[in-house]
């Protein structure tokens, strides 16, 4: 028979079995920890390790575990961030509005509100086609109801999905949301917030970023944004809104001719240095966040992340081998990762 060991869960002390996944634990009491894949591609069950030793299985950042692979070994106490729970929502597509000719919004009207934290993300499927992970936000003016869920998509070319906005997906089209997930959300602070976004990572950089100046306007803000190509830097009206209200932006391009108002490069190429007191959010292609989740934790920063993967889920609806491999380089290479897996298209 296995060994009984304790462990305790924001608080409550439960009974387990040595051996057990921190995850498998607390469900079997009936503590459950936020997961999505359970399979450590996602990390939206990441937890912090505050007393005892497990076996992290090579997920460890810092006090903080991958409780779908960590493995109790003795007593523990661990504690995660309460976040909302995960429901299942349908609704219809309201309208479809392009941004550029590469990226496109699309909100839904659901027939019930879903709570989220800005900058989780959540899974949806138009019309009976794959699923696809996305992040709400909000429009360029701030504007969004409670009821709706905003999202900013690039095309991609070879999709099953995307391509399909504005024609066969269109306003009056079936939708099916279920979510929210992910870590990479806004937390109140005191110390300097750091985003740090490109192309449609745009998208959940920009529902934090408004975030943290509504509910802490007095709170130090910097936020880069950029795109490869000028004709993608749609964020411009949010950026000028955060600007206004004391934000320090920088917006950037890394393909050619850059626009006057924009800086030449990549965004890691434009942040500052990092200081362990800032707390860095990174989203959208993955070279780029890896980099500056490498950035933050040489120096000792917090940082949550949220790659943006140009591929889509397989069959069983895990992400492909390719993508699992990416992710294991990052954690490699970074040393310091919160992310997500989130197709885009």
């Amino acid at each position: 028979m296995a060994e009984r060991v304790t462990l305790v869960i924001n608080g409550r002390r439960v009974s387990a079995s040595a051996g057990q996944t921190l995850l498998d634990a607390g469900l079997a009491a009936g503590q459950a920890i936020p997961h999505d894949c359970a399979t450590g591609q996602c990390d939206t069950c990441r937890v912090r390790i505050h007393a005892g030793a497990v076996d992290d299985a090579g997920t460890r950042i810092g006090e903080t575990v991958q409780a779908c692979r960590a493995r109790l070994t003795t007593d523990a106490v661990i504690e995660f961030d309460e976040v909302p729970e995960t429901v299942r929502r349908a609704g219809t597509v309201d309208r479809v509005v392009d941004l550029t000719a590469e990226i496109v919004e699309v909100t839904v009207a659901l027939r019930k509100r879903m709570t989220y934290l800005p900058g989780q993300y959540v899974r949806v499927s138009f019309a009976g086609l794959p699923a696809r992970d996305y992040s709400p936000t909000l429009r360029a003016d701030g504007s969004g109801e409670l009821n709706e869920l905003i999202f900013q998509i690039r095309r991609q070319p070879d999709g099953a999905v995307s391509p399909l906005l504005g024609g066969r997906i269109g306003p009056g089209t079936a939708v099916k949301v279920e979510g929210p997930f992910g870590t990479a959300f806004h937390r109140l602070g005191r110390g300097r917030l750091v985003i740090v976004s490109s192309g449609v990572g745009w998208a959940p950089a920009w529902a934090v970023a408004r975030a943290s100046r509504m509910r802490e306007p007095e709170r130090d803000l910097l936020v880069v944004a950029g795109a490869r190509h000028p004709q993608n830097l749609y964020m411009r009206p949010a950026l000028d809104w955060l600007r206004a209200r004391g934000a320090t932006t920088v917006l950037t391009c890394s393909g050619g001719n850059p626009p006057p108002d924009a800086r030449p490069g990549r965004p890691t190429l434009h942040l500052p240095m990092l200081t362990r007191d800032d707390t860095v959010l990174a989203a959208g292609a993955p070279e780029m966040v890896a980099a500056v989740q490498f950035l933050a934790a040489a120096t000792g920063a917090t940082c949550y992340a949220d790659p943006f993967y140009a591929a889509a889920r397989g069959a069983d609806g895990k992400p492909p081998s390719d993508t699992n491999f990416l992710q294991r380089f990052l954690q490699r290479v970074a040393g310091h990762r919160t992310a997500k897996t989130e197709p885009v298209a």
